[in-house]
This record gives structure tokens, C-alpha cells and sequence, in this order.
């Protein structure tokens, strides 16, 4: 049976199917193509378009509101952790430097200064210099590590003698 669902609702799914045990699930975590070319989700550095990224539009909780409503400290936490960015620190302080004067409301402001807080030597070579803090943002925003964990843990309790979980993903 497939099941286009979050993760965090596979209890919920195997209740409503009436099944007791799994001998396999496939997991494909993370975000799709189609989240990053349309501009409006705010998923991409690419394109200027509000600060957003949720998986789920209906949900209340934004990038807007990580990134002008987290501190130094907690968006340390979150570009170092989701995102390994070496930068972290620098960029965090840079954010709450730049929106001392003004909310940062674009994923073109957040670019912008995502590349004034990484040294011109770091961005000449290598990935998008915002690339790892948009993912870091984005993990945040989805509780993304939160709901693998209760996946992980509701397929373990479920999982048939012999049976296999096996997980897709693309991140570091």
C-alpha cells in the first residue's frame, strides 16, 4: 500500500489500514524539485519570494519567523546543526544585525546577507553560499529530524521479524 503522507502520521495510516505489523517501508525524506522551482514557497535562493519553506502551507510556523524570531544563539544552533555550515555564527549575527533595522522578509534579503557573513575567499569555490543555511532553515521550520525520529521509532514497534526499513534521503 502507498501512503503520500508525512511521517509523522504513520501510526495514524497503519491504524486507518488495520495493520498490526510492516515488513517493509521505503522513506523518502526531504523536499522534491517541484518545492524548489516554484518561487513562492520561499524553499529556493534562487528566486526573491517570501521568507517561507513549509512543507505545509497551513501550518503557522514560517522561515520568517525562525529567522526574526530566533536569537543569535538558537540560529547558531540551527545553520551549524541542520545545515553544517562553517559560517553559522558569522551568518547568524549578521541576520540579527540585519533585521535590528528592518524585518527580513525575502529569500533575496536572506541572500544577500548570507553573502556579506560568508568571507568572499569561502564563496569563490563550492556550493551556493546559502545553500546549507536554506536547508538548515527549512529543516527547522518542518520539525524534519523530529518527525524521522517518531518514524523511525513507530516502524521499529511495528517492524515484522526480518522485516526492512530503508530510508532515502540526500542530506549530509
Amino acid at each position: 500500500t502507498f501512503v503520500r503522507s508525512n511521517f509523522r502520521y504513520l501510526k495514524n495510516w497503519m491504524r486507518y489500514y488495520g495493520v498490526e505489523k510492516i515488513d517493509g517501508l521505503l522513506a523518502d525524506l526531504g523536499v522534491s524539485s517541484h518545492h524548489f522551482d516554484d518561487e513562492s514557497r520561499g524553499f529556493s535562493f534562487r528566486f526573491d519570494a517570501p521568507l517561507d519553506m513549509r512543507m505545509n502551507p497551513d501550518r503557522p510556523f514560517s522561515a520568517y519567523d525562525v529567522v526574526n524570531g530566533y536569537d543569535e544563539d538558537e540560529l547558531d544552533r540551527v545553520i551549524f546543526t541542520y545545515g553544517e555550515e562553517r559560517w553559522a555564527r558569522r551568518i547568524a549575527q549578521f541576520i540579527v544585525k540585519e533585521r535590528e533595522a528592518k524585518p527580513i522578509e525575502t529569500t533575496g534579503e536572506l541572500v544577500d546577507i548570507i553573502k556579506k557573513a560568508v568571507p568572499k575567499g569561502a564563496r569563490k569555490d563550492g556550493p551556493h553560499p546559502a545553500k546549507r543555511t536554506f536547508q538548515a532553515i527549512r529543516i527547522e521550520v518542518n520539525g524534519e529530524l523530529e518527525v524521522l525520529q517518531r518514524a523511525i521509532d513507530d516502524v521499529a514497534a511495528r517492524l515484522a521479524v526480518g522485516g526492512r526499513l530503508c530510508i532515502i534521503t540526500f542530506h549530509s
